[in-house]
């Protein structure tokens, strides 16, 4: 079982798909955003995240955020870390332009630094190097055009809830080039959380790897080929942005659960 929570806990805070769950904004005026979340497996909490998010005038981002392992996994795997993410918002949705990692897991500290430029990633430095190993499956300049990072990504623009899951989200977190690709899962339903109550839309995921990935990795290819994948959207006012306050991801010891606890505008 320790095996297992220590697993779990890596899945969450290491793999791109899971960072990926996090961050909400709105595009219109000057106002501010507080997310939190809750990580369980097995209904065990392994984790929390919390988001605090400003939306200038000129449309300009901002995202800080710490997430760190919680309950009794904490007691297995003590990992913690914190992020900053800017950017701005054009009428297709975010584009990026600086993204930074930084958490320590064990004894170790590590940290990833994304540059964006017109949708585009001009520079990705991590610490330590990431070590390739065998049957890598190395990054092309054509992986790292029309991409955003893990946070900015996930906030979807589209006219209407109904318009948010016949997307295609295309996300690198500085090694790893993944699309994720939504398709329609029932209709909008309710859904409430402290600061929130309307509707939302669940959209199922197909987990895309592209490159920047060791091929035939047990961990990879299950996400690929047999994990079922659920991520949950609803937007704060009348913004034309979604963002998750919801999502399931299959891995093989079990599903994991990101849940938004706390999902309000403060500003």
């Amino acid at each position: 079982m320790e095996a297992k929570k220590q697993y779990a806990i890596r899945t969450f805070m290491l793999m791109p798909l899971t960072t990926l769950m996090l961050g909400t904004c709105s595009a219109q005026g000057a106002q501010s955003y507080q997310t939190d979340y809750r990580v369980s497996l097995f209904g065990l909490s392994i984790a929390k995240a919390s988001f605090s998010t400003d939306v200038s005038d000129d449309r300009t981002y901002k995202v800080v955020g710490s997430l760190s392992s919680s309950g009794l996994a904490s007691l297995f795997d003590d990992t913690s870390g914190r992020l900053d993410v800017a950017g701005r918002f054009a009428n297709t949705g975010p584009m990026p332009t600086h993204y930074a990692v930084k958490y320590r897991h064990g004894n170790r500290d590590k940290s990833t630094s994304i540059a964006f430029a017109d949708g585009n990633v001009t520079n990705a430095v991590n610490v330590p190097p990431i070590k390739k190993k065998n049957n890598w499956v190395d990054l092309k300049p054509a992986d790292l055009r029309s991409v955003a990072d893990p946070i900015s990504g996930v906030m979807v623009a589209a006219d209407s809830l109904d318009q948010v899951c016949r997307q295609t989200l295309h996300l690198f977190d500085g090694q790893t080039r993944v699309d994720l690709k939504l398709s329609p899962s029932g209709r909008a339903r309710p859904f409430a959380t402290k600061g929130f109550k309307g509707n939302a839309i669940t959209c199922s995921a197909k987990f895309v790897p592209l490159a920047g990935f060791q091929a035939g990795r047990k961990a990879i290819e299950y996400l690929k080929n047999s994990s079922k994948i659920s991520l949950t959207f609803a937007s704060l006012g009348n913004s034309a942005i979604y963002s998750p306050v919801q999502a399931k991801i299959g891995t093989q010891i079990g599903t994991v659960t990101v849940y938004a606890t706390r999902f309000e505008k403060t500003q």
